[in-house]
Order: C-alpha cells, then structure tokens, then sequence
C-alpha cells in the first residue's frame, strides 16, 4: 500500500507542474508540504491518547476506550480552533507574496486566500489524528494504511481532474488539500463499524486520566513539533530565501528520494511495539540484535539515495522534461545530504522511544531539531537554496545525530533509569 501511494505520487508531480507553472507549482508544494506534515503533528496527544487506549482495549474496556477517544478528539478541536483564530488574520493580514517573492500577479492576488484556504485544511484534519491513533491502538493499522492508499488514488484523481478541467489555482489547492480529511473520516467510519461503536454522545475521560495522557504526551510533544518543522520548513525557507519557483527542483529531488524514506519508516514501524515488548521482558540481546539490523536497514537505503542522486538528471529529465534543469549537481547533492541525515536519525529515534527512553529523546532531539530549524531560516541570508540546506543540513549532523547516538547509547547500556513505557 506504501508503495502504492509512492506510486500515485510520482504520477501527480509532472501532472502539477505541467498545469501550474514553476512558480505557481512551487507555492502550490510549499502549502501542502506544510499542511501535510503538520495534520501528522497532534502536539505529542496522540503519543499518551494511543498508549491509554491500548491499554483499555487489551483489558477489553470498550466504554473507557471511547472515553479517550472523544477526549482526544475534543482537545484536538480545541486547538484547532484557536489554530484558526491566530492563523486567519496571518494569512490575510502579512503581505506574503513580497515575503515569498512571488513575481506573477495573479498569483500573488490569490496568495492570501490561498494561505486561509491551507490553514483551514490543517485545522480541519487535525481532530482525525485521533482517529488514526484509534487505529494502532485497537491493532487495526491495516485498515489505516489502506485509506492512507484510497486517499493517495484520491489525490490524484483530483489533481488530474483539476488539471484538465483548468479548475484554477485555489481550487486545485482546495481538492488536494481535503484529501486527508477524506482519508481521516472514511477511516473514521470504517473503525466503527469495525468496533461496533455506535456515532452519539459519549462520557469523556476523568479528569485524573487526562492528566496521565498529557504528562506522557509532553514528553513528545516537543520532539514531534521540531521533527514536523524540520521536514516541513525546507520549502518555506526556500520560498523566503530565493521565491517559490525556486521550491521545484527541491520538491522533485525530494520527491525522488521519498521511496528510500518510506521503505525505512515501513521497515521501522513495526519495530517500534516490539521493542517495547521486548525490553519488557528484559529480552535486551533481541533489542540490541534487531537495533543493529535497522542500522544495517538504513545502509543499504542510504546507497539507493545515492544511486539516486547519482543518476537524479537523467531520472528527472525523463520523468517531468524540462523543469529538471531546476536541480544543478549541488542542489542534488545537498538535498541527497538533508535527505540521509533526516533517515540517519530514524533508527535512533524509534529505538529510544521503543525502549521507553522519551525523557532522553526529548532532551537529546528536540534541541538539535529546533537548530536545524533555525538554521534554515539563517541561511536566508545567502538568498539561494544552497545556502539555506547547508544550514540545515548543517544543524542536523552538528546537533541533533551526536546528542542521538550519545542518548541511544547510553540506552544501551543501561545508563538512564527511565521507566520503559508499554
């Protein structure tokens, strides 16, 4: 199904740009990257929400399962709206087509709007992180993987239709950015007929039970939100240092090497339960043994991304024409780096928070990530996109992998006295 959705993906690139323009693809790549990385943001709830639910529906406890359930979906609301009320005036008060340099007119017209239309999107999708919480808790991730596949058919059906039919710029950024919605609420209905809920009101959870959830959650909640950064920020930077047409050869470059990072997240997913499950029983040579072979996992991925990068030209000419000549050998070879250094972090991560380490990597990654951020946005000074993934790329492997790889050995080794977390 991953493979799929990858699949689906790579059609609708050329399909965009083709329709869009460099300009207007670019900006079109810098709101979704943003809105889509930031509905799998739920400010670490969902961490404590997925763990209590797990819990409740091991022991059977259906009625407490839903408690936390529309607890979690009330509190996300929540945040949402104040999202909306803070973000609204933004879009429409800051003059972002001179911020993001946006040169043609019409675009620079719809630029506001545009931005209201993205934060909407965001605030609408973020009650149906629960939802896919719900899923890994009830052990129905198979269900969620295939409405993550529909919603990529979905995506591109819409993005094809949009292009033919010349819908017009908010409207195609309207179609592609419902698409999660759709997937969050098919999920949605899909689990209750599955768990036998019925759709009415619910008790939410005790108060004492509340707190349980969001002291585990805090614990994430700040590596969650630089890691979002991280991975969605590169566009925006990119936008603010050299304008929106210079977003596309990153996008596409990024796009190339995504297969690589979305093998390694499948490969590490289930890894993270059974670690858990492991260091529960103190079965530490299992946990040691399977950590080096993600290790080994992230090797041999690494060399794909740089076969990729190696042979990214003439990949790209073939694959979207003429806006290849966007991506010179620097660009390839800074956005393979970002790339690498972004997949090098993973094994560690997992591994801490499988082993329950999330005070460790919330110390060790949530520093380093906020420095990538930063620099980032300090390489704007540079006015190319050069410039601005040197900096970053920069701030991962001098400040988030060393304080990773001290962290996770000292995991290792028994050094840390935290708790494991089920």
């Amino acid at each position: 199904m991953k493979a799929f959705s990858v699949a689906c993906t790579f059609v609708q690139i050329p399909l965009a740009i083709h329709y869009l323009g460099t300009e207007a693809y670019g900006f079109w790549i810098t709101l979704i990257s943003v809105v889509t990385t930031l509905n799998y943001v739920d400010f670490g709830l969902g961490v404590g929400m997925q763990h209590t639910m797990a819990n409740h529906f091991g022991s059977d406890d259906m009625d407490s399962m839903k408690r936390v359930f529309w607890t979690g979906v009330m509190v996300l609301g929540l945040l949402g709206v104040a999202v909306l009320a803070a973000g609204l005036p933004v879009a429409f008060l800051v003059r972002w087509p001179d911020i993001l340099h946006i040169h043609d007119p019409e675009l620079r017209r719809l630029a506001g709007p545009a931005l209201a239309i993205a934060v909407s999107s965001f605030v609408a999708g973020l009650p149906f992180n629960a939802v896919a919480r719900l899923a890994a808790a009830a052990q129905r991730g198979w269900i969620h993987a295939g409405w993550i596949a529909g919603g990529s058919a979905i995506s591109l059906v819409l993005v094809a239709a949009a292009a033919f039919g010349h819908w017009g710029f908010l409207w195609f950024l309207t179609a592609s950015l419902l698409v999660p919605v759709i997937q969050g609420l098919g999920l949605f209905i899909h689990l209750l007929q599955v768990l036998g809920w019925k759709l009415g009101p619910s008790a939410l959870a005790p108060v004492s039970e509340l707190r349980v959830i969001l002291r585990s959650s805090l614990l994430f909640a700040l590596p969650q939100v630089g890691l979002a950064l991280v991975q969605s920020t590169p566009a925006l930077a990119i936008s603010l240092a050299a304008g929106s047409a210079s977003v596309t050869g990153y996008t596409i470059l990024m796009r190339l090497f995504s297969p690589f990072q979305q093998g390694q997240i499948l490969l590490l997913s289930p890894v993270w339960p059974a670690y858990t499950e492991a260091h529960a029983r103190r079965d530490h040579a299992w946990v040691s043994r399977t950590f080096r072979r993600t290790l080994a996992a992230f090797g041999l991925l690494a060399l794909g991304v740089a076969a990729a990068a190696w042979q990214a030209p003439a990949i790209m000419r073939l694959w979207v024409g003429a806006v290849a000549s966007t991506a010179d050998r620097t660009l390839i070879v800074l956005a393979a780096s970002w790339c690498l250094l972004q997949m090098a972090a993973q094994p560690l991560i997992y591994f801490l928070i499988g082993v329950g380490r999330l005070r460790g990597l919330a110390w060790a990654a949530t520093p380093g990530l906020l420095i990538s951020t930063a620099g980032l946005f300090w390489g704007l000074g540079r006015g190319t996109v050069d410039g601005v993934l040197e900096a970053g790329a920069a701030g991962l492997a001098l400040c988030l992998l060393p304080p990773l790889v001290w962290a996770t050995l000292s995991a290792a080794r028994g050094r840390e006295a935290a708790p494991s977390m089920p």
